[in-house]
């Protein structure tokens, strides 16, 4: 049984369960050289890029607490012939190591976490919107529109707490 609210198309914007539950997919098939960078936008919401040769997954979220955010995803396919290699490996005065966590719940009973360390540098999270818009030109406003409708949905008292 789908739920109705679940895409199949994961070139789109899609839930964060679904896209996931496609990490996890890809994660269980093979586990090395799997990468994540994060840098903020413009708006105050995280871009989270987990790469794995040859496709990426952003994950765009708004903070909701501390502890949990509304977050919506997408798969870019075969970026790594426009990523340099470089973006994985060397580290700049800019860029910070930082624990990465992320647990989503798949059903009432299953959920899927993703721990480990993280690069945080919004120098390489620009660069990599920067390719992915060259390929796909609309998908970061569309990812930042489906976070902003579902919050405004979803919480509509905290729509004017934050400017």
């Amino acid at each position: 049984m789908v739920n109705k609210d679940e895409k199949k198309d994961y070139y789109g914007v899609a839930p964060v369960k679904s896209v996931m539950k496609r990490i996890k997919k890809d994660y269980d098939k093979d586990s090395k050289d799997w990468r994540v960078i994060s840098s903020n936008d413009n708006d105050g919401n995280l871009d989270t890029f987990i790469t794995k040769k040859p496709d990426a997954y952003w994950l765009k979220s708004k903070m909701l607490s501390p502890y949990s955010s509304l977050t919506m995803g997408s798969v870019v396919r075969n970026i790594d012939k426009d990523i340099d290699d470089t973006i994985g490996k060397k580290l700049s005065p800019n860029t910070m190591l930082r624990l990465f966590g992320m647990i989503v719940p798949i059903k009432k009973d299953q959920n899927i976490m993703a721990a480990g360390i993280e690069k945080y540098s919004q120098e390489h999270g620009n660069y990599l919107k920067k390719v992915i818009k060259d390929r796909e030109p609309n998908i970061a406003y569309q990812m930042a529109k489906k976070v902003d409708e579902e919050f405004n949905k979803k919480y509509p008292q905290r729509k004017n707490l934050y400017i």
